[in-house]
């Protein structure tokens, strides 16, 4: 095989028995499972022998591609796909053989899922929102994933009440949920071990990529496939697991020579994507993690220049200094805006970078989540703001009215569109009109009545507050708490946290608006200039520097990469306090957003950083404490 450096070849070539190849970030461990995977092919194995596995669809397609490049003529029956895939395969042919099931089963998403659970706890007199129906769904997805049956499964006494529901529910519509997808094959393979003979025999060489990642369920899969033949061709990196809440067990790495009797172990430490001086940096952070197997990246591609450190005043100045380097670097070194990448921890954190690069009309594109004023969230909060300013605006009356629920449907909202458009009067009129008087038109009902005379309150109360002059901060932060919003969102929503921080950073984005402004600060101009940004139309250029979380650079590389916030409780996050396991995970967080860097790597931190519109003082990461400082130059 051409282009492979001989530890590469050596797992190449391997053909029979369990091997685990530890794969550096950049060493190629994707060419090394296609190349492999080509030349079990072109030494005579049947591409109907061969089962790749991988986490996500775009990956399993990628892996296609790629080995049909290599030999195309001998790929057609060669399986290749994700474990939820492998399952569904398997059950089509297979689930018969599970009493109570059939073959041409539904599998539900999980909307389907949530209104199942939801129904169960109406059975049980039980009120379901979201947070309890996500609570179920958590452990039920729990349950199945470490392949525990309900008595097994330590669950609150509310799963245990309602799981019997919910399951009968999915066996009378012939459904399943993904869990299945995984938890049922196992199920049949042990209660049915002939099914499991027809497996084994059918995919004889089996190969698994980003193997740190496999749950215990997935994990078991594999070992039940390959425990005749022990075929099992595993690469993965424990520096690189930054999926434990997912189920990811480290475990599964370190225990793969006692689980598969005779396995040999394989590393990739030479890198092909970074400079020397970014990889010693990020062998020396690594380093500090006890949960790993030792290797040390290397690469010839050259030193390069030192790691960027730059402590900024703020996140602002922290943000002015990200800006002025991307301009500086596309300028000096023709470096296109797309191979620049900014790196964060939370997603409130890309408020800063995304209205300072709108102010200097410099393209980008927030991956894997909205932009910041998109967020639902954002958008409820200023919506409420553009009813204090105005009476008729209806879009954000109707967004707004049932934030807490007021009992307010869609059919009473076209009512009392339709009657303030026949009467020519605004909608916040009419509302006091029809509270004021005696209902003729019979658009409200008794507890209708109370919630919107409730709601003109807080509308009332928030307008007060603009009449006295009080800043735009400061009225935020008011409707956030006189609505009761955190309550509702941590009642009703997923990712609390994250909503949480992003209401926090618009308070502080308030605050910054108000110290730039000269003269009084009008909360009418802030919307104004929000409004200006949430309405610019989102670009498809691929030219756009990428903003994103750390979770969302796995697998990316750019020439250059900014690593911000690096503060305690930031990086490593708050969630992390006192545990070694999750700082530990963090910390490879952190590593794998330094070795997506191709020339160039930057870390800030700042000294203050806004909290609900106040400057807190920070305090640095203790990861910068682990990096060597003769490869950091300060700037």
């Amino acid at each position: 095989m051409v282009q492979l450096n001989e530890e590469q070849q050596v797992a190449v070539q391997h053909v029979e028995g369990p091997l685990l190849v530890l794969a550096g970030a950049g060493s190629g461990k994707t060419r090394v499972v296609t190349h492999r995977i080509a030349r079990l092919l072109e030494g005579g194995v049947h591409s109907s022998k061969i089962l790749a596995l991988t986490f996500t669809n775009k990956a399993a397609d990628e892996m296609c591609k790629r080995i049909e490049r290599l030999c195309s003529h001998f790929v057609s029956l060669l399986t290749c796909c994700t474990f939820h895939s492998l399952g569904a395969r398997i059950l089509r042919e297979s689930i018969g053989g599970l009493e109570g099931y059939r073959n041409d089963f539904f599998i539900y998403d999980e909307g389907d899922v949530g209104q199942i659970i939801k129904d169960g706890l109406s059975s049980l007199g039980v009120k379901g929102d979201k947070k309890a129906v996500r609570s179920i769904r958590e452990e039920i997805s729990r349950m199945k994933n470490d392949l525990l049956t309900k008595e097994e499964f330590s669950g609150s006494p509310l799963f245990q009440k309602v799981f019997p529901y919910y399951q009968k529910r999915l066996k009378d519509s012939n459904a399943l949920d993904f869990d299945d997808l995984i938890y049922l094959p196992i199920q049949l393979f042990r209660e049915k071990p002939e099914f499991l003979k027809i497996y084994q025999k059918r995919w004889e060489f089996i190969s698994i990529d980003e193997y740190q990642d496999t749950n215990r369920s997935q994990h078991l899969m594999v070992k039940l496939l390959g425990q005749n033949h022990q075929n099992i061709f595993a690469v993965g990196d424990i520096d690189q697991l930054i999926y434990s809440w997912r189920g990811a067990d480290v475990k599964h790495v370190f225990n793969f020579e006692r689980d598969f009797k005779g396995a040999r172990v394989l590393s990739l430490k030479q890198n092909y994507r970074s400079t020397s001086s970014i990889l010693k940096v990020a062998n020396a952070l690594i380093k500090h993690n006890r949960q790993r197997v030792s290797k040390e990246l290397w690469s010839e591609i050259g030193e390069g220049e030192q790691v960027g450190f730059y402590y900024a005043q703020d996140e602002r100045e922290e943000a002015r200094f990200v800006l002025e380097e991307i301009v500086k670097r596309r300028g000096r070194d023709c470096i296109p805006l797309r191979e620049f990448v900014v790196f964060y921890r939370t997603n409130a954190q890309s408020r800063a970078f995304e209205d300072l690069f709108f102010q200097h009309r410099i393209p980008y594109v927030v991956v894997g989540g909205l932009s910041f004023y998109q967020r639902r969230e954002i958008k409820d909060i200023l919506s409420l703001l553009r009813v204090v300013l105005s009476d008729a605006d209806f879009l954000s009356f109707s967004r707004t009215v049932n934030l807490p629920s007021r009992g307010i449907g869609k059919v009473t909202l076209q009512k009392l569109k339709l009657l303030s458009s026949r009467q020519e009067i605004p909608i916040l009129s009419l509302c006091r009109k029809i509270i004021s008087e005696e209902d003729k038109e019979n658009c409200l009902r008794g507890k209708q009545r109370e919630g919107i005379a409730d709601y003109l309150r807080l509308i009332d109360d928030l307008r007060s507050m603009v009449k006295e002059g009080l800043s735009p901060g400061k009225i935020i932060k008011r409707a956030i708490e006189k609505m009761g919003y955190l309550q509702l969102l941590e009642r009703e929503e997923e990712n609390f946290e994250e909503r949480r921080e992003n209401l926090e950073a618009l308070v502080n984005k308030a605050a910054e608006w108000e110290e730039e402004r000269e003269g009084e600060p009008s909360l009418s101009f802030l919307l104004e200039e929000i409004s200006l940004k949430a309405g610019m139309e989102e670009t498809d250029e691929e030219d756009t520097v990428r903003l994103m979380t750390l979770h969302h650079g796995k697998g990316l590389e750019f020439e250059v990469a900014f690593i911000v916030g690096m503060e305690e409780d930031l990086l490593p996050h708050a969630n992390a306090r006192g545990s070694e396991s999750a700082t530990e995970e963090e910390r490879r967080l952190c590593y794998v957003g330094m070795t997506r860097a191709k020339r160039f790597l930057y870390l800030t931190s700042s000294l203050y950083r806004l909290m609900w519109g106040t400057p807190q003082v920070m305090r640095p990461s203790r990861f910068l404490k682990e990096l060597p400082r003769r490869y950091i130059a300060k700037l």
